[in-house]
């Protein structure tokens, strides 16, 4: 059984230190046989961090798929004095995330489906403003308050596609291919307009991460962990940003070839020569407006020479063009099929149709 002195001991030596403020996303199982379960990894990590530290982790409910009633919060109403969430809900994220939010002090933020919890003397920093942020994980989510704090992310057993703040700079800079939006709950469907490379590829992705320079991993319990300084990572992100505002979602290569995984390769290559060349600023917003995408409507461009075209598919009655290089819409799940594996067609907002304009391949 794996004690709460090795998992501190472990954490120490990847490079947690007395007061650090850390974002863990974790798997419990990856750490092996813990005696005393999740709870003894809470443990572990206040010890390493000691009292003046913070832990943060998310306690998402996003339960797209799911039961209605597991979406949001439905027991917050987002009108606290203090800007945290009194709610008493689960999230979804895992045994180690749930331990921490039932610890007796232990505060919540106030978003209605993608809430974190935390635990320290920095815990209402972190939290008291996500009240405010109309997305998940653009202004005013917890990752800018852990910046100003010189945080660190730690990804416990996982790898980083269990980072959620990937999403930060798409949801500030309006990119063109936002995803399925929900006014009422705040809440953005990043997969709708594009297969992501951190959840298509992840080990493309935690590869591209160590070879900037960014992530440090190291054995705790019996898997592998790492930690990203929250500066670092910022920088990372606005840096491969401003190179390609469309680096995190996947299209065709070129005009032949649908193979999603050769443009994974080279958007993880372009990511660190752009790192290469030092630091850069995020482009501006482009000021995409928060909409629903309505997979019906009558779509201005609509590419049928692009490799990912799935063709027109029956939807009760009504047809629907399909993108094998976009995710499924939630509206769309219920037909089964095609609609479970791809999503509609938005070639009007896809950086494949700018790249090769509407003219037929020599």
């Amino acid at each position: 059984m794996i004690t709460r002195k090795q998992l501190t001991d472990d954490l120490t030596a990847l490079g947690l230190k007395p007061g650090d403020v850390v974002m863990v996303h974790s798997s419990l199982s990856a750490l092996g046989p813990v005696d005393g379960g999740a709870d003894t990894v809470v443990d572990a990590l206040l010890e390493a961090i000691g009292p003046t530290g913070t832990v943060i982790a998310p306690a998402f409910r996003d339960s797209v798929w799911g039961e209605p009633e597991n979406f949001t919060c439905t027991d917050c109403d987002c009108s606290n004095s203090d800007g945290l969430c009194h709610s008493r809900q689960p999230g979804f994220q895992g045994i180690i995330p749930e331990k921490l939010r039932q610890r007796a002090d232990t505060v919540r933020s106030c978003h209605p489906t993608h809430s974190w919890v935390a635990l320290g003397p920095a815990a209402a920093k972190l939290c008291k403003d996500h009240r405010d942020s109309p997305t998940p994980c653009g202004r005013g989510n917890p990752f800018e308050a852990l910046v100003r704090l010189d945080g660190v992310v730690l990804i416990l057993g996982v790898q980083v596609n269990a980072i959620t703040l990937w999403h930060y700079y798409e949801e500030i800079l309006c990119v063109p291919y936002l995803g399925h939006y929900w006014p009422k709950q705040r809440h953005l469907n990043h997969c709708v307009p594009g297969k992501r490379i951190q959840y298509e590829f992840p080990g493309i992705m935690q590869d591209v991460c160590r070879a900037s320079g960014i992530l440090r991993t190291g054995p705790v319990g019996k898997g592998s962990s790492g930690i990203i300084r929250s500066r670092d990572f910022e920088s990372f992100m606005a840096t491969i940003m401003a190179d390609d505002p469309s680096c995190m979602i996947l299209r065709p290569p070129d005009r032949d070839s649908d193979d999603l995984a050769l443009d994974a390769l080279n958007k993880g290559a372009a990511m660190l020569r752009a790192w290469a060349q030092g630091p850069a600023k995020a482009p501006k917003s482009f000021e995409v407006q928060l909409a629903p995408i309505d997979p019906f409507a009558d779509r201005a461009v609509e590419r049928a020479d692009c490799p990912a075209c799935l063709g027109r598919h029956d939807a009760d009655g009504r047809k629907v063009a399909l993108c094998s290089a976009n995710g499924i819409h939630p509206d769309l799940v219920q037909y089964g099929g095609e609609f479970r594996t791809s999503g509609p067609a938005l070639c009007e907002t896809c950086p494949w149709h700018q790249k090769y304009p509407d003219q037929p391949a020599k």
